[in-house]
């Protein structure tokens, strides 16, 4: 699962990088950092207890993306990491994340909303940290907490 992100993470980004002015010659550090940005927004969601951004983002519409707070969470990172890492101007790496960011996640939640050929949230769970270890930091390891604990276990 985490191949076919970082696999549409790397079309995506390759694309906008020569739309963003940024040089050919960062195009692998530009994408590491783009595929970072993404992957760390949703294993932070994960391990922050909120689910229900990730379920949310998955299963909603794509018209409104930069106002999702989760979304705003890895433009924001992505950006700090282009001018502090790779020494990129703000203006453009600014103008980079706000146009990748939305389009990979569009394409990732039109993968989800695909059924013949899309990601599974469970698959994605898993990838980002195992089924059993997320249940087990939302619940404490504890069995029949009720509530939104025991609704979760029943996903996997």
């Amino acid at each position: 699962m985490l191949e076919q992100i970082t696999n549409l993470i790397e079309q995506v980004s390759s694309k906008e990088i020569s739309n963003a002015g940024i040089s050919t010659d960062l195009v692998g550090e530009v994408t590491k950092e783009t595929g970072d940005s993404v992957i760390n927004g949703f294993k932070d969601s994960i391990s922050g207890g909120d689910l229900g951004a990730l379920t949310s983002l998955l299963g909603g519409g794509t018209s409104n993306l930069l106002s999702n707070p989760m979304v705003m969470g890895m433009i924001t990172n992505l950006v700090g990491s282009l001018t502090s890492k790779l020494g990129l101007g703000e203006g453009i790496a600014n103008n980079f994340a706000t146009a990748v960011i939305p389009k990979i996640i569009s394409s990732i939640v039109s993968k989800n909303n695909d059924d013949a050929d899309g990601f599974q949230l469970t698959d994605l769970l898993s990838s980002l940290g195992g089924e059993k270890g997320i249940l087990d930091s939302l619940t404490g390891g504890k069995e029949g907490l009720g509530g939104a604990a025991d609704l979760l276990k029943g996903l996997f």
